[in-house]
């Protein structure tokens, strides 16, 4: 996790978020770049957003392997044009 909490990226298992402070409702809220499908998570805090950035992710990626899917969105378009 980055420390500052002014930074607009949080990592996790080679994932990257892109979290903003959302000044209304004063919290953080993110969304997981790369996964197939929206993967986003919110909290009043940096160290508890980051908690529900990894809990979110370990939540789908358990999903995707349960499912037999490929969690990254990056390597589905791969496949997707391979013949």
């Amino acid at each position: 996790m980055n420390q500052d909490t002014n930074s607009k990226t949080m990592e996790y298992k080679g994932y990257t978020a892109i979290v903003e402070w959302d000044e209304e409702s004063k919290c953080y809220s993110g969304e997981v770049q790369d996964t197939w499908g929206m993967v986003v998570f919110h909290d009043y805090t940096w160290e508890l957003a980051y908690q529900g950035f990894k809990n979110i992710l370990d939540w789908y990626l358990e999903n995707c392997e349960e499912d037999g899917e490929e969690p990254r969105m990056s390597n589905r378009k791969a496949l997707a044009y391979t013949s």
